[in-house]
């Protein structure tokens, strides 16, 4: 896409607003895991205070009016759901309080501390002056603090260490690129055109691995070597590997893991039709059959040797009618030599019918080709002065199509070659004084 100078800054360039329903997705089901962890509370409170009536009544007379009333209190325990709805969020605000971060459920922001008061501060690790530089105002420590102890599970190796992993290395060689491709006239640039430049970057690595591989393979192909590059694993020079796996006398893996098989999607190995082998085994003529019998045609019974026998015999008539109707190798070499006998006597009788014509035709067609080119010049200069007499008239005083050409049609090759030798070059040390003279 031709984006100007906004449309490549702008963050929301490309964005699809679909995607955003994922997340309206994932906020409902939380809103209804809430809702069904609400009910639940306020359902084992409303058992809870059932139970306790039950356990304080002492008349059975009064249990049933008891029971009933008890009844009709676990809806106002439903009805506070609604006056709790206002507390809720500052229940789980409460919740989402966390070490370095401060939440206001009033204005729904979260403001970020620089550091966790909990954690040591940086310039805590190593109280040595002559170690790590810390920047009090960004509150930064890019070098190590222990580069100059002995400490090798140091937890802390400084925020250098940041710059070095990740796609940092991806991003270090791109601007490289960059640089290069422009030094060499590629408009192209990292932070302007990002889609554009990761595309030339993957295709120049491609295309310099492509050619790595090209040298080595000619290289190879020169050298020889190939199989000291292709040598086997050390566990397999040495007959050892760490991989246990045990087998029963049937076969079968009884502990440890055996190399899968990519198995496919289709039913394989099945036999119909009293076959040993499945169709496609067998190759003849262009078609496939059952390597077992040789039959040719699909779902067909197995005839066993029987029927190999008669595909031999089948074989061996459709042989014998082919060389019936194909000639031998000696027939055809002398057919060929006649055929290129009778077109070289015909080339000779041709090239003497030729020589008669030329050397009469030779004279006539030379002098009449200077006769075109001498009129062609002629022509020619007087094209020239009517060109340099209509362009010293004014431009409002020419004629009419003073400046196009008389005809459409295609100069001749005289004309094309008296232009030539009439043309003045600008170049030539020469041209002023043939124009003095």
């Amino acid at each position: 896409m031709d984006h100007g100078f906004d449309g490549k800054r702008d963050r929301w360039n490309g964005y699809n607003p679909e995607e955003y329903q994922k997340v309206i997705d994932h906020h409902h089901q939380i809103e209804l895991a809430k809702r069904r962890l609400k009910a639940e509370k306020l359902q084992e409170e409303s058992k809870k205070a059932v139970e306790k009536d039950k356990k304080e009544r002492d008349d059975a007379e009064n249990g049933e009016d008891e029971s009933s009333s008890s009844d009709e209190d676990i809806p106002t325990t439903v009805d506070k759901e609604d006056s709790d709805e206002e507390d809720d969020d500052e229940k789980y605000a409460a919740r989402m309080d966390m070490p370095g971060t401060k939440f206001d459920s009033k204005h729904r922001t979260t403001i970020r501390n620089l550091r966790i008061r909990e954690d040591t501060a940086k310039y805590l690790y190593n109280l040595d002056p002559n170690s790590a530089h810390y920047d009090p105002k960004t509150r930064s420590m890019r070098d190590n603090p222990f580069k100059n102890s002995s400490r090798e599970d140091a937890f802390y190796r400084g925020e250098n260490v940041y710059r070095r992993t990740g796609e940092v290395s991806t991003m270090a060689h791109q601007q490289l690129f960059a640089w290069e491709a422009k030094d060499k006239g590629l408009d192209v640039h990292q932070q302007a055109d990002p889609t554009k430049m990761e595309l030339l970057y993957s295709d120049f690595r491609k295309k310099k691995e492509n050619f790595k591989k090209d040298v080595k393979e000619s290289i190879l192909d020169k050298y020889g070597g190939l199989e000291h590059l292709d040598a086997p694993p050390a566990e397999l020079l040495l007959a050892q590997t760490e991989n246990y796996v045990e087998y029963s006398r049937t076969g079968h893996v009884v502990k440890g893991q055996e190399k899968a098989v990519t198995k496919s999607k289709y039913e394989e190995d099945i036999c119909i039709n009293n076959h040993t082998s499945v169709y496609g085994s067998y190759w003849e003529g262009g078609q496939w059959g059952y390597a077992c019998c040789h039959s040719l045609i699909k779902m067909s019974y197995c005839t066993g040797e029987e029927g190999k026998i008669a595909a031999r015999s089948r074989h061996a008539q459709m042989k014998a009618v082919l060389a019936e109707k194909q000639r031998t190798l000696v027939e055809m070499h002398m057919a060929k030599r006649e055929k290129e006998e009778s077109e070289k006597k015909k080339k000779k009788k041709s090239k003497k019918n030729k020589r008669k014509h030329s050397e009469s035709d030779s004279e006539d067609e030379a002098a009449r080709s200077a006769a075109k080119l001498k009129k062609a010049i002629k022509d020619e200069e007087l094209r020239k002065l009517e060109v340099e007499r209509v362009m010293a008239i004014d431009e409002r005083k020419r004629p009419y199509n003073s400046m196009h050409a008389d005809s459409g049609k295609e100069p001749t090759e005289e004309e094309i070659e008296a232009y030539h030798r009439t043309k003045t070059h600008a170049d030539d040390p020469m041209a002023n004084f043939i124009n003095a003279v």
